[in-house]
């Protein structure tokens, strides 16, 4: 019934406006007429045409005397200093004085006009009161609805008790199960970094190995050196011991008083000063060598202490490095098998990527020191002809693709290059290193500048070589390739962006 009466309504509504118009459209007619008019208002616009969003092509002020032209509709052609516009048939725009031979018929005119006016806004007042009427019974028919709505959700309620109940335990299990997959997540990247760490300490304690048994080599053959110094030196003292007796059994001044003429005698004096002298000495450097052999010794010993120790340490962080490489692994395996953890890695890498965008647009550095660079040609006109940063297979491409066996659609920035640990990584193009260190989910990551808003960006690194402010040569190597943060093994993650928005690396790499 009620969608009856609607239907109804709207036929008297259109049939209403239709006859409105062509009234309407009747009265826009011009009347021709004689006349004067004098301005009431304090200012009035004349426009164009009989309309209010037609241009304003003067204004007149009250007491302007205008000449009328023509009536068409609410509106008044006049013409004022030889222009001619239209204003509003308004008592308080303007007093109209026709003339006399006039008068009688366009007053008329204007009476059928005004009653026009009227019984178009007493048609337009009742199709407001219509609409009015309409807009309440549609707000009462929703209320009724929603209150019968309410009511069926009452009774069900009413019906079905525990149901709130189990949606709340529902929903507290599944932000239970999304809480653990984070913190599986999380903990991955945090054992990434305690490994990278490890990694870090297993180097330097490899360094420090070489460098000691390094110097031990330097002890030891200083400590040959000195023994064979020091046999020498007591076999000369040993003849010396044995001359010095021999001469004390003669006697010094036996030597002296053998002497042929004076100058033997001050010569043969001299000489034996001379030779007590040098024994003075060698029995000094004697000494010397002996304590210097003593304390590279014992430096030795210290240092095969210090080797055992560190060896001792290497192996504590070797057992430590293969336990997290075996947890990461059976992390890794977890994540591939179960969908939730799939989806909460995907979700994980979604967001470092969003993380990455933002670090780049805001990094910014100057270079350590003044280079004088060599006048190297613009980034971009290497396109197609760049030298890739490490020898190896292509294993994933630039793009959308599908994560894992459960086929999840993502996209990817870059492109990942297969390479055995330890490769050594090369900038494709000389720059300023803008970025060097460790990024969530990317490992151990280097972003260099090449200017023009041009940037490469290399991730899952085992070592960087440069810092943030170097300058680097192209085809110089900058780090080794690694498995930092990677979920596919040993390889490099490699990308090109401009004014940090992505572009495909191969478009920009030689077939090299």
């Amino acid at each position: 019934m009620l969608s009856f009466t609607k239907t109804i309504f709207k036929i008297l509504i259109v049939i209403s406006c239709l006859f409105l118009w062509s009234e309407i459209s009747s009265g826009l007619e011009e009347t021709p007429t004689s006349g004067k008019g004098v301005i009431t208002s304090p200012s009035l616009n004349v426009r164009v045409g009989p309309d209010r969003n037609q241009g304003v092509i003067q204004i007149l002020h009250k007491g302007d005397e205008v000449q009328i032209l023509s009536y068409q509709g609410e509106w008044v052609k006049i013409s004022y200093q030889k222009k001619e516009g239209y204003i509003r048939n308004r008592e308080r725009y303007v007093r109209i004085v026709h003339s006399p031979e006039l008068s009688r018929e366009a007053k008329k005119d204007i009476d059928v006009k005004k009653k026009e006016i009227e019984a178009e806004k007493e048609i337009e007042a009742k199709r407001k009161i219509e609409a009015e009427k309409e807009t309440e019974a549609k707000r009462k028919f929703e209320a009724e609805r929603k209150l019968e709505a309410e009511r069926k959700v009452h009774e069900a309620k009413g019906k079905s008790k525990n149901i709130d109940l189990e949606i709340q335990k529902h929903q507290a299990q599944i932000q239970n199960f999304s809480n653990e997959e984070t913190s599986i997540i999380n903990g991955l990247d945090d054992m990434e970094l305690a490994l990278n760490r490890v990694n870090v300490q297993v180097r330097k304690i490899r360094s420090d190995l070489s460098s000691l048994d390094e110097k031990m080599r330097k002890i030891t053959s200083d400590s040959i050196k000195l023994q064979q110094q020091i046999r020498v030196t007591e076999e000369y003292i040993a003849k010396r011991i044995s001359a010095l007796y021999k001469l004390n059994l003669i006697g010094p001044m036996h030597i002296l008083a053998s002497a042929d003429s004076v100058y033997d005698f001050i010569y043969r004096k001299f000489a034996m000063e001379r030779i007590l002298e040098y024994d003075d000495e060698v029995l000094a450097h004697h000494k010397e060598n002996k304590k210097k052999l003593a304390m590279g010794l014992s430096d030795l010993d210290n240092q095969k202490k210090e080797k055992v120790f560190l060896e001792s340490d290497l192996s504590k962080q070797i057992q430590i490095m293969t336990q997290k490489r075996t947890r990461k692994k059976d992390l890794l395996k977890d994540i591939q098998d179960k969908k939730t953890l799939e989806l909460a890695a995907i979700d994980s890498l979604k967001q470092a990527a969003q993380a990455l965008d933002q670090t780049i647009l805001s990094l910014h550095v100057e270079p350590k020191k003044k280079i004088s660079r060599k006048s190297a040609s613009p980034f971009n006109e290497f396109k197609g002809l760049l030298k890739r940063p490490v020898k190896g297979k292509i294993i994933s491409f630039f793009g959308p693709y599908q994560e894992g066996k459960y086929k999840v659609l993502n996209y990817r920035s870059g492109i990942e290059i297969k390479a055995e640990r330890g490769e050594p990584i090369q900038a494709v193009h000389s720059g300023i290193v803008l970025y060097s260190g460790w990024f969530k989910s990317y490992g151990n990551m280097m972003i260099i500048d090449h200017g023009e808003h041009y940037y490469t960006l290399y991730a899952h690194a085992e070592e960087l070589f440069k810092s943030k402010g170097d300058y680097v040569e192209a085809e110089e190597v900058i780090a080794t390739v690694g498995d930092t943060a990677s979920m596919t093994g040993s390889n490099l993650y490699f990308e090109v962006r401009h004014r940090g928005e992505p572009m495909n690396p191969l478009n920009w790499l030689g077939d090299s």
